[in-house]
């Protein structure tokens, strides 16, 4: 009873430039706030927020020191300090929690795609960067702006990948004004997040848990259709068979053709349909 594969990944955009970044000693802005608040709603404690609030800054004056010699695209500046000088790595198998929380991906220097975008998203908002974060099924990755633009592929340390190749791996999604390929909100971000969160509570059995999780991606990111549709799976689950069937519904309007929501509806039709015991 579930969709697409869970979103383990997602997607960050860079601004190729010749600009000279900097990165002051002043307070977290509004995306690094919302994402340190989303890792202390996942349960992180204080004072590895701190830690990881020290490594963020330390990371985003490495880049800025290298960008001042190399002069070159910034995102392979971003690339080279985070990948090369500091040895993170990806994480493709595991829906760990810890593996999408900045704060957990900063300590262990290990994230899926969506928390090494969080954390390229982070270093881009101390350096002054815009960065772009797109949504995919089942992946988020990174987009440079601009003139000479082009995708930055997380799971593969920073290696530029055509739209194409997205297409073909990730592909079908819903036409253009969906929720798919094209920049995202912090505040939908924040709601990939809690749908990253739902999945990982889901797999530990915490279904209530997982419920309210998806409810918090569904309402701020009604677009979602895997998050509207996993909310619907877990209501579906504990017999809740009419805020299911709206659950879908939203689902449907967002992506009509969403794999395994239509087994999901038929199912539900028959359990609707069977005879009280």
């Amino acid at each position: 009873m579930t969709g697409r594969a869970p979103l383990v990944c997602a997607a960050i955009a860079l601004v190729a430039c010749g600009c000279k970044p900097s990165a002051p000693r002043q307070a977290p802005g509004p995306l690094v706030s919302a994402l340190f608040g989303l890792a202390a709603n996942f349960g992180a404690d204080g004072d590895a927020t701190t830690r990881a609030w020290a490594q963020l800054q330390d990371i985003a004056l490495r880049v800025e020191q290298r960008h001042r010699h190399t002069h070159a695209d910034l995102a392979e500046d971003l690339a080279a300090v985070v990948f090369g000088e500091l040895g993170f790595e990806r994480e493709i198998d595991s829906k760990e929690t810890r593996f999408f929380q900045l704060s957990s991906v900063l300590g262990e220097r290990r994230g899926s795609c969506l928390g090494l975008a969080s954390l390229y998203l982070a270093v881009g908002e101390r350096l002054g960067v815009p960065l772009d974060g797109i949504l995919l099924p089942g992946h988020f990755f990174v987009r440079t702006r601009g003139p000479g633009g082009h995708n930055v592929e997380l799971l593969r340390r920073g290696e530029a990948m055509p739209d194409e190749w997205y297409r073909k791996k990730y592909g079908p999604w819903p036409p253009a004004g969906s929720a798919y390929f094209r920049p995202v909100t912090v505040t939908e971000l924040a709601a990939i997040h809690w749908y990253n969160r739902g999945n990982d509570l889901r797999s530990a059995g915490e279904m209530g848990a997982a419920e309210l999780a998806f409810a918090r991606a569904a309402q701020d990111f009604p677009g979602f259709a895997e998050a509207q549709a996993s909310l619907g799976a877990v209501l579906q689950l504990r017999g809740a068979f009419g805020e299911a069937a709206a659950a879908y519904r939203a689902a449907a309007r967002a992506w009509p053709d969403l794999p395994g929501l239509a087994g999901n509806l038929d199912l539900l039709q028959r359990q609707r349909a069977a005879p009280s015991p």
